[in-house]
């Protein structure tokens, strides 16, 4: 017999040894409610086939007198990637999902609740949310068809027991401070190898530092006394420390698995501000200590490393200049013929390669793969940016016009799940492929629909994060154009992105650039106040209240605005009136006859003024507001530059904004105020007579009838009211039978039981606004719900109707006699079996209709407590009450069977009729 093996995941928990996290004491008397870390925790195979990474959070819920901690525990991100046999590589990221327009269901975490005692023990694991399944889509660019694999659960990925092992070392850790294991064993019935790796990488409490960069730069002036460690990533946090006197330096840091580090020292440098500045750049993780010595006066040709990172970072200093030549420095490659180009191409893998082999054995694989990712990166971006360039050139020229497979290495570039969201070179070949993307699928006049077309060029072309990357981009050029007033035609797409996208770091941003458009929506009270100044003052634009005003605010070149000179001339003072606000750079200088002109207030604008990002931070752009300062339009003259693409198109759309300004306030104030009294009086005076004739007229034909109709709508409502309990009490009975059925495994008569249920149901449901039913109806339903019974229980019944009874005229309370035949077979016939007997009679005399249900059951004594209790007989005597009419009031009689030998009881039910 084949013994199982067993999955040994050697689990090495980065977060740091004993000395990271070692302390005296147990740290759990400092732990608190809704303390929270977090840990980036990664499973892969030793054959790389396979790459599984989890963000989950740790957070304090409750903190029990004994020691013990619950932790919520939310699986916030899933990267999950495999190879099939076919080494077709799948992937999925719960932060972008699969696109699905009209998303109506919030996607899902798996969440768990662990108990763990003071030394991490757990103790305690609940599933308490699971997550959305995970579907799979290709991620290598190579394939082009394959179908998706079937939707799985996370189980399938992160077994609970794993969960359970790795959280019992973290918690252990984090709690307890002893020195961490290096490896656990997993037990698991399959027979290849994994590793897993784990990091804390935040934490609402501080976490000491896993990493050290120190050193010494000699020759530092003055200026020089700060330097940073910044993150290469979208989340920032950049972390600045100070030199020591004598040039020394040391900063620890924390650091997660391949975190992208820059560090940087200098100062802007006039024009060109990167001279200015000493930087290198490397991959940190935890552990890692660098020493780094150069002299500040020739910093890249004297700059050394030492500690267990110089490799990498030697490495990341040798591929500067191949990265630079390759992509930096645009003269390079833009002029070149096509064969000039591709060989110079072919010459920068060549460096590139001689670097890498360089290191081969002195940096990881992962680090050496990565950088072979940004080349490409860069050599495909190039390649677009060239043939861009040249398209500019020559319009016509197309991508057939290049040799066959130039494209190539680009089409194959596999863009998803690779890691490198919101690295440098990753983002700008983004930027160039959405275009190319464009250009493959002949979307024409894509400037013209902008964000239409750029999201169905992302939707045809991307998916995972390319995809919302593109469509975040489009919504921010789209939310700084022009035409605000039409952000409600974006609605719909607005509302599909964020109902997709998990990625806050994307949809923050969008929301807030949402919010901040739709304040400044036609109609609105201007969104901006007040400008501030660059002398310190305040230009308080409500001053202008009164007639229309343009605000034109320009981050460019004050040259731009010598073309709106004439137009600005021509409008007259009296009609509308123009504020420049204008930010001001070196050698900058404005025309003194726009400041001359005496309908324009020109202003200019404080560097570090919050208030003017409001105005969407662009270029130059275009305002117009009411004469009482509420927002007409805004209208983008130029995005790039300072140039502007159609300067025609432009002043007629500026012509056009500032005529619809005038237009609003053809009607000054008093004539609108006189306007609206006279309407008002006027629409008043006819209300008031006409309310006046109907009260009346209404006074006059109801007031005889005003108390019986009130009278019988409350007692309608009653009705209704008592009506309502009694249905959920019924279908509450009918599911309670349906379950014991089930679990007695008596299926067959479960699914026959539900078929009838159904038929039931419909039945109860049609009839539940009547007051009154068809007495047919009643007994139609009343047997099938004895047959139903029938399926449990296993009695007898005859329903009997008198011959002077019309069941198809007669007409009855719903669901009045259905309590009574329900406390028969639930609380007499249950326990008898075959022997059960149940009889219905119906019969009526002038006045009532006379029911008697009679059984053969345990009878009153045995079942008085039952009856007592009974909901359905409290609720049914009271609809009785309230069904009284004239004075016939209906009744209800329960006694016990008095024949020789018979049991059982008789209840018997008369209902007043018409």
């Amino acid at each position: 017999m084949k013994q199982k093996k067993l999955l040994s995941l050697g689990m090495t928990l980065l977060l740091g040894l004993s000395q990271l996290f070692a302390q005296k004491q147990s740290t759990i008397s400092s732990l608190k409610l809704a303390d929270w870390f977090e840990t980036d925790i990664r499973i892969s195979n030793l054959t790389h086939t396979s790459d599984y990474r989890f963000d989950v959070r740790y957070e304090i819920s409750n903190k029990t007198q004994n020691g013990d901690l619950a932790f919520k525990v939310s699986i916030e991100r899933m990267r999950l990637k495999y190879a099939d046999v076919n080494n077709t590589w799948l992937g999925y990221d719960s932060y972008y999902p699969p696109y699905v327009e009209n998303r109506k269901n919030n996607l899902t975490k798996q969440i768990y609740e662990i108990t763990a005692n003071a030394e991490g023990k757990i103790s305690k694991l609940k599933l308490l949310s699971t997550a959305t399944k995970v579907s799979f889509s290709v991620i290598d660019r190579k394939t082009q068809y394959y179908t998706p694999r079937t939707e799985l659960s996370v189980g399938k990925f992160f077994q609970t027991e794993h969960l359970k092992q790795i959280s019992e070392t973290i918690l252990n850790s984090l709690i307890v401070g002893k020195p961490l294991i290096k490896t656990v064993d997993l037990s698991n019935s399959a027979g290849e190898k994994n590793i897993v790796n784990a990091v804390v990488k935040s934490a609402s409490f501080k976490l000491q530092k896993n990493a050290v960069i120190k050193g010494n730069i000699t020759n530092l002036t003055k200026a020089d006394s700060i330097y940073s460690v910044t993150r290469s990533s979208l989340s920032g946090n950049d972390e600045i420390f100070r030199f020591n006197k004598d040039g020394s330096f040391s900063a620890n840091i924390l650091a997660g698995p391949n975190t992208r580090r820059r560090w940087v020292f200098g100062k802007f440098d006039g024009d060109d501000e990167f001279d200015g500045f000493k930087t290198f750049s490397l991959l940190l993780e935890p552990l890692d200590t660098l020493t780094v010595k150069a002299d500040a006066l020739n910093f890249y040709n004297t700059v050394s490393f030492g500690g267990n990172a110089a490799a990498k970072a030697s490495l990341s200093k040798d591929l500067v200049a191949v990265f630079d030549k390759q992509w930096v420095n645009e003269s390079n490659y833009r002029s070149k013929s096509l064969k000039e180009f591709i060989a110079f191409q072919k010459q920068g893998q060549k460096d590139l390669d001689a670097v890498i082999n360089k290191y081969t054995n002195r940096v990881s694989p992962e680090i050496l793969n990565s950088c072979r990712t940004d080349f490409k990166y860069v050599q495909a971006g190039t390649k677009l940016e060239y043939f861009f360039h040249h398209r500019k050139l020559k319009p016509n020229l197309s991508i057939d016009d290049f040799p066959k497979g130039f494209f190539l290495s680009i089409d194959t570039l596999a863009v998803s799940m690779n890691g490198s969201e919101g690295g440098l070179y990753y983002m700008w070949y983004l930027t160039w492929l959405a275009s190319y993307q464009q250009t493959k699928l002949g979307l024409v006049k894509s400037n013209q629909y902008a964000f239409y077309t750029d999201f169905a060029t992302a939707m045809a072309s991307f998916d995972g994060y390319p995809l919302y990357s593109s469509i975040s981009e489009s919504f921010k050029k789209e939310l700084h154009k022009s035409d605000l007033e039409n952000t409600e035609r974006l609605k719909n797409y607005y509302e599909d992105f964020i109902a997709n996208c998990g990625d806050t770091t994307l949809t923050n941003r969008i929301k807030e650039l949402w919010a901040k458009a739709r304040l400044w929506l036609p109609g609105n009270p201007s969104p901006v106040q007040k400008l501030l100044l660059k002398d310190g003052n305040v230009l308080d634009l409500t001053k202008f209240k009164g007639k229309p005003l343009v605000l034109i605010v320009n981050n460019n070149s004050p040259d731009i605005l010598k073309g709106y000179l004439d137009l600005i001339k021509k409008q007259k003072g009296s009609e509308v009136h123009f504020v420049i606000a204008q930010w001001t750079r070196p050698n900058w200088s404005i025309d003194q006859q726009i400041k001359d002109l005496t309908n324009v207030t020109y202003v200019e604008l404080s560097d570090d003024c919050p208030e003017n990002f409001d105005l969407f931070y662009q270029q130059t752009k275009v305002f117009t507001f009411d004469s009482d300062f509420r927002v007409i339009s805004g209208y983008l003259i130029d995005e790039y530059g300072g140039q502007v693409a159609d300067k025609a198109e432009a002043h007629q759309v500026i012509k056009e904004l500032i005529k619809k300004a005038i237009d609003s306030s053809v009607m000054t104030k008093e004539q609108k105020s006189s306007l609206i009294n006279t309407i008002g009086w006027s629409i008043g005076s006819a209300l008031l007579t006409l309310m006046v004739g109907f009260l009346v007229y209404r006074a006059r034909i109801a007031g005889l009838r005003q108390k019986t109709l009130i009278k019988n709508k409350i007692k309608g409502l009653e009705i209704k009211a008592i009506r309502s309990q009694m249905n959920p009490h019924f279908m509450f009975n009918a599911l309670n039978s349906i379950q014991s059925l089930i679990n007695n495994d008596r299926y067959k008569e479960a699914n026959v039981y539900l078929e009838k249920f159904a038929l039931l149901m419909r039945r109860v449901l049609n009839n539940s606004e009547k007051n009154f039913v068809t007495l047919s109806d009643e007994l139609d339903a009343i047997k099938l719900y004895c047959e139903l019974e029938q399926l449990r229980f296993n009695f007898k019944f005859d329903i009997e109707v008198s011959p002077e009874v019309n069941t198809q005229l007669m007409e009855i309370p719903g669901m009045i006699i259905q309590p009574l035949v329900e406390n028969s077979i639930l609380h007499g016939l249950a326990q008898k079996g075959d022997e059960g007997r149940l009889t219905i009679h119906i019969s009526c005399d002038q006045r009532y209709l006379k029911i008697v249900i009679k059984d053969n059951g345990t009878g009153l004594k045995e079942n008085i407590g039952h009856g007592n209790k009974s909901f359905g007989l409290k609720l049914l005597k009271e609809r009785l009450i309230l069904l009284s009419a004239d004075g016939n009031v209906g009744s209800l009689h329960l006694s016990s069977n008095l024949g020789e030998n018979e049991s059982g009881v008789i209840a018997v039910l008369t209902i007043p009729i018409d």
